[in-house]
């Protein structure tokens, strides 16, 4: 599992996501809760790669800066490792980038949306194919698309290029519900330990393809359309951009210093710096 303490990385993309689950305060879980001193004196989390590149660093700082309380290690290990590290008790918090599910709820004290993101399919930037069919989305990451000149592009075989499949990833959990679809698994593909990597294989790589949070977009890919809607402001705010998701954290401990700092995530501050990365809920 890689870990990091505040590392900071540089927006490039910025979205408006119509509300998903946009509740404006912490929700009861139907777990006991069950505090523990040194995890409120230095607050950890594990959890959501999406949250912990971009949010948790700014939002660390700033809650140290207002309130004297730090974090100390922030984790990236994805959502399904975050929810068990919650449960077992061995961080503070942890994050998910996708909907909660019943048994989530059951099992953790509280949980608390905190923005909402889209996840943008991304191709090399001299890719000349700038808009995918779902169809034919899927079919590339089925394998039974394995050449771009079968979608409009050059001769040029297809690299598709994933996060872990059994990693545990939100982003790549919701990929396969809204893309494949119940009925369809992935083909052959690359995986990489975190989408940082995926985006750097199709920076590299003209015949790669990924997908990955809009929020860590660069200039050296570009992002392409779905059914000829891209990812823009105005599509996604619409509903009309297919893939999209809330950011929530899950916590043991709403009390203490946790509970402060859920509370300071919905505020006005904390809220203006979700929104240079995603897309607030107040």
């Amino acid at each position: 599992m890689k870990q990091h303490l505040l590392r900071p990385f540089v927006l490039l993309f910025c979205l408006m996501i119509l509300p998903l689950q946009a509740h404006a305060a912490m929700e009861k879980g139907g777990a006991a809760p069950k505090d523990d001193p040194a995890l409120q004196a230095t607050l950890t989390y594990e959890g959501a790669a999406t949250i912990s590149y971009q949010l948790l660093p700014d939002l660390a700082r700033d809650f140290l800066a207002k309130g004297g309380v730090a974090f100390g290690n922030i984790g990236e290990a994805g959502s399904g490792a975050g929810f068990t590290a919650v449960v077992e008790g061995k961080v503070s918090m942890g994050g998910i980038s996708r909907p909660i599910r019943d048994n989530e709820k059951a099992a953790v004290a509280a949980w608390q949306v905190i923005g909402h993101d889209a996840i943008g399919v991304f191709v090399h930037k001299d890719n000349p194919v700038d808009s995918l069919s779902m169809a034919q989305l899927k079919d590339i990451f089925t394998g039974k698309i394995t050449n771009w000149s079968d979608v409009g592009g050059a001769d040029l075989p297809i690299l598709a290029t994933t996060e872990k499949l059994d990693g545990g990833r939100a982003t790549t959990q919701l990929f396969k519900d809204v893309v494949l679809g119940a009925d369809a698994s992935f083909g052959p593909v690359t995986e990489k330990e975190d989408p940082q990597d995926c985006l750097w294989a199709v920076e590299g790589t003209p015949g790669a393809i990924s997908f990955a949070t809009m929020s860590i977009a660069t200039d050296r890919v570009k992002a392409v359309a779905l059914d000829g809607v891209a990812p823009t402001l105005e599509n996604v705010s619409a509903g009309k951009y297919k893939i999209s998701r809330p950011l929530i954290l899950l916590t043991m401990m709403p009390t203490g210093n946790v509970q402060k700092f859920f509370e300071y995530t919905l505020t006005p501050e904390a809220q203006a710096i979700v929104a240079k990365y995603f897309v607030p809920v107040k």
